[in-house]
């Protein structure tokens, strides 16, 4: 029978969990150190200690923390899951590890599931997706109907560079049907949109480019009729964002941008996707590359500067700040590009 202390300190942990998974870090990190002070060394407070201290940046201890949650547990499949997850970040190799000694163990298929994807990265990140295929060969008989899982196993395909694969998984969540109004049916349509656009990008990796804009434009049709993101800003605060990145750029490339006006657009213009663009493009610059413009004289002359608001908002969630850094990422990205600049060059220049 537990005693009043270990049932205190399940307790704990469970509540410190669900903090965690609502994004209340100060919570869990209050749970924690309750449940710490009952038993400092117990697997399941450690493996929760190295998860905040990986949040908080602190990878090292994360790491030494998890390897100590190991060694008090070693078939623990939830410590052990934790401890490829976190160890992903820095050593693959000790990742694959613990991964496969917790697939060995697991009992539930959402733990088989949790140790298979993280082996099949772990394997991608050694630069092997030949392992990584066979690794998520494990799930072909899996019953999973949770979307976001099917979503992150045909990712994991595609990125083991089996886009077939990858799209049987996606067919099994493009039925949704047309909306009748409720939340429901929005929360449909946003996993058929999410999955038609990795259709699009499987396509694009077998070279059908007909299938990937067929795919793309069925996208974009989802997405437009999605609600309207968790966070929104004004079109005038997004352009004063994009203008503030503009007068980051060299003296010499900002003259030539002085009067290229910024226009601000929800999604991609249909014709933009029918071309092949991708409907969840951030931004995009229309007219005419400044080095081809040189190649036969005349003066450098550059249309537009097109934003895409919805999607730079999707894409981030409701993180204000991490808004305004993707506006103006993507100002600095696609007008760099446009004047011939590659990644490298804007790492030179301080604003990667």
């Amino acid at each position: 029978m537990a005693s009043p202390r270990a049932d205190r300190l399940v307790s704990l942990v469970e509540a410190a969990i669900t903090r965690l998974d609502e994004g209340d870090i100060e919570g869990a990190e209050q749970k924690i150190a309750q449940a710490a002070r009952i038993d400092p060394r117990h697997p399941d407070v450690l493996s929760l200690q190295a998860s905040l201290a990986a949040l908080d940046g602190e990878l090292e201890r994360a790491l030494e923390l998890v390897a100590k949650a190991v060694e008090r547990a070693p078939e623990d499949v939830g410590v052990l899951i934790n401890a490829a997850d976190l160890a992903l970040l820095a050593d693959p190799e000790v990742a694959l590890g613990y991964a496969q000694r917790a697939a060995e163990l697991v009992e539930e298929e959402d733990e088989l599931i949790a140790a298979v994807l993280i082996m099949a990265e772990a394997h991608l990140a050694l630069e092997n997706p030949a392992a990584a295929r066979e690794a998520l060969s494990e799930l072909s008989s899996a019953v999973i109907d949770d979307a976001t899982t099917i979503l992150d196993v045909a990712h994991a395909y595609l990125a083991a560079e089996d886009p077939t694969t990858a799209e049987l998984w996606l067919r099994r969540l493009t039925s949704a049907q047309p909306s009748s109004g409720n939340g429901e049916d929005s929360e449909d349509e946003s996993v058929a949109a999410d999955a038609w656009h990795a259709i699009g990008q499987c396509r694009e990796a077998k070279g059908d480019r007909d299938g990937m804009i067929h795919a793309w434009l069925e996208t974009r049709r989802l997405d437009a009729a999605l609600p309207p993101p968790a966070l929104s800003i004004s079109d005038d605060e997004l352009e004063e964002i994009a203008t503030a990145a503009l007068e980051e750029l060299p003296a010499e490339v900002h003259t030539h941008l002085a009067n290229v006006p910024i226009l601000v657009d929800d999604l991609p213009a249909e014709h933009l996707v029918q071309d092949g663009w991708d409907p969840r493009l951030l931004g995009i610059f229309e007219g005419t590359p400044l080095p081809e413009q040189s190649a036969v004289g005349g003066a450098p002359s550059v249309t537009t500067i097109h934003l895409f608001k919805t999607n730079l908002e999707r894409f981030v969630g409701d993180d204000r700040e991490a808004l305004a850094e993707e506006i103006r990422v993507t100002i600095l990205h696609e007008t760099a590009h446009y004047f011939g600049l590659d990644d490298d060059d804007l790492a030179k220049l301080g604003l990667d």
